[in-house]
C-alpha cells in the first residue's frame, strides 16, 4: 500500500523539510516551502534566543506547526509554550509573535491562507483588468 508511484502526478511535489533546515547565529532563517494562489507555507529556523517581532496579518489566518525544539508565542496577549508536535492557529488581525526561549534550536512551519478563501461561496476576487482603450 505504501508503494511509490511509478509516474509523478502533475501539480504534486514532495518537499524534504529536513533538507530545508538552515540556521544562522545572526538571525532566524526563513524559507518558502510553497506559494500557490492564496496559500503560503514557510519554514522558520530559530537558534535559542531568536524571535519574530509582534505582527498581524489583516487578511490571512495562520497556523503554526512546531517540528523541533519549542516555541513561545504571545497571541492576542495570551502566552503559549509550544513543544515539538504542537499546532496553534491564529485568526487574521490578531497580534502575535514567535520566540525561541528554549536551549535548543527550534523549527516551525507556518501556513497562511487568505480569509476570502473560506468565505462561503465567495472565491477571492481577481484584480480588475484595465478598461480597454476605445479611442484607437
Amino acid at each position: 500500500m505504501n508503494q511509490p508511484q511509478s509516474q509523478p502526478t502533475p501539480g504534486v511535489g514532495i518537499i524534504d523539510l529536513n533538507a530545508l533546515k538552515e540556521f544562522s547565529a545572526a538571525k532566524r532563517v526563513r524559507k518558502v516551502i510553497s506559494k500557490t494562489g492564496q496559500l503560503i507555507s514557510e519554514m522558520v529556523c530559530y537558534e535559542p534566543g531568536q524571535s519574530t517581532v509582534p505582527h498581524q496579518h489583516p487578511r490571512q489566518d495562520e497556523t503554526f506547526f512546531v517540528l523541533d525544539g519549542c516555541a513561545n508565542m504571545n497571541v492576542g496577549g495570551v502566552e503559549y509554550v509550544m513543544p515539538a508536535g504542537s499546532v496553534l492557529s491564529v485568526k487574521s488581525g490578531t497580534l502575535h509573535d514567535v520566540r525561541n526561549l528554549c536551549t535548543e534550536r527550534s523549527v516551525i512551519v507556518f501556513v497562511k491562507v487568505d480569509t476570502a478563501v473560506f468565505a462561503a461561496g465567495t472565491p477571492p476576487t481577481p484584480p480588475k483588468a484595465a478598461p480597454a482603450d476605445t479611442n484607437t
